[in-house]
């Protein structure tokens, strides 16, 4: 057969969700493998310190050999990689655990995948060559991480340039994701509300992906309906972790849609505006998400009602395009509500930099299942009306 017939779902991920499943991870790590290694980054060591010292011991409790990796920087590169898969190859892992927020899961990726390849982290990025399976590997996130908890992919920063690259290999789906909303407590309210904002950018545009179906379009909508009832009260109730264990949900719900749909012009826009600016990965998704939906309004009108509707948005006696501009208001209005900044002039970037932007986030593979076709000029004044 000369064409590649791909399944509608494919998740061959177990998933626990639940408040204190972190308790069980040892429980749940020893079905995978025996000598384990926890890979988390510098900045979620510091946060997360006693939280990975109690994980550690239920390891040693039930006699599973642990070690903890935290030599990773906050913003590791593909050389920072390489040293730690250098390290860890040592070790005879059989199991690798991804812990933290999205620069640790994406760290344990590229491990898990590299230590069972003889190839450096920056030649992976670009090769053309079919790898071997990565080793055995689950994740930890300890806050939403707009899907990359389950996705089967990576973004890294790549030592030369120093821009996001994307490796996307179906062979990277974890064998687990133990998903603690607990965890989130512990982070910063803003650096939760930028995340799951980002989980809505990845659900919306799920949505309206040429390759949405019936099975992923559920998971996206329902990921916006728990965005929408839970955003609002994890902003208000900072402690309160009823909200957040949907917001948890809704994360991975997004990447169970991103991981078919495979659209997302608003986080390819992000990569590329973190790759030549300090604005993170999340806050620029954020800010970004309201006017990839307008730029789309028009191609899919019917799918916008069906986001209004899961917003909460009264849909009654209007016409279809009114409801549909009511699902990009809505988004602006939560937006507004949870205090997140609408204009990336509010940040350190001018617009000299978005030709740059416009020609990287062009590289990106999921930018081509947009139901209107972009160009890099229409990127620039995407860019330009986000200013």
């Amino acid at each position: 057969m000369s064409d590649i017939i791909s399944p509608e779902f494919h998740l061959p991920t177990e998933i626990y969700i639940k408040q204190g499943i972190s308790r069980n991870a040892a429980e749940i790590a020893s079905k995978f493998g025996s000598r384990i290694v926890i890979v988390t980054v510098s900045t979620d060591f510091e946060v997360y310190q006693e939280t990975l010292s109690e994980i550690y011991r239920y390891f040693k409790n039930i006699n599973l050999g642990c070690i903890i990796y935290d030599e990773l920087p906050g913003n590791p590169t593909t050389e920072d990689i390489d040293v730690a898969v250098s390290f860890i190859k040592k070790t005879k892992c059989d199991l690798i655990i991804g812990f933290g927020g999205i620069e640790s899961l994406n760290s344990a990726k590229a491990i898990a995948l590299l230590i069972k390849n003889f190839i450096f982290c920056y030649d992976a990025l670009y090769t053309k060559e079919k790898l071997n399976p990565p080793a055995k590997y689950i994740t930890m996130p300890a806050y939403p991480s707009f899907g990359f908890e389950i996705s089967p992919m990576f973004y890294i920063k790549e030592i030369h340039k120093l821009t996001n690259q994307v490796y996307y290999n179906l062979n990277l789906y974890p064998l687990a994701s133990i998903v603690d909303p607990e965890l989130s407590l512990l982070m910063p309210e803003d650096k939760i509300l930028k995340t799951s904002a980002s989980s809505l950018a990845v659900a919306t545009e799920s949505v309206i992906s040429t390759m949405n179906n019936d099975v992923i379009n559920t998971y996206a909508l329902k990921a916006i309906d728990l965005t929408f009832r839970n955003l609002p009260v994890a902003f208000k109730e900072s402690k309160n972790v009823v909200p957040r264990i949907n917001l948890s949900t809704a994360s991975v719900m997004s990447g169970i849609a991103f991981s078919v749909a495979f659209l997302s012009v608003s986080l390819a826009l992000a990569l590329a505006i973190s790759s030549k600016t300090d604005i993170d990965v999340e806050t620029a998704m954020s800010v970004i998400i309201p006017h990839i939906m307008e730029f789309n309004l028009t191609t899919s009108p019917g799918k916008y009602v069906q986001m209004s509707k899961v917003m909460g948005e009264d849909v009654k006696d209007i016409t279809v395009i009114e409801a549909a501009i009511k699902a990009v208001e809505a988004v602006r209005k939560l937006e507004i509500d949870i205090e997140i900044p609408q204009r990336l002039s509010s940040f350190k970037i001018n617009q000299s930099q978005f030709k740059s932007i416009a020609d990287l986030a062009f590289t990106y593979p999921f930018i081509n299942n947009t139901p209107r076709k972009i160009s890099k000029s229409e990127i620039e004044t995407i860019l330009i009306a986000a200013f």
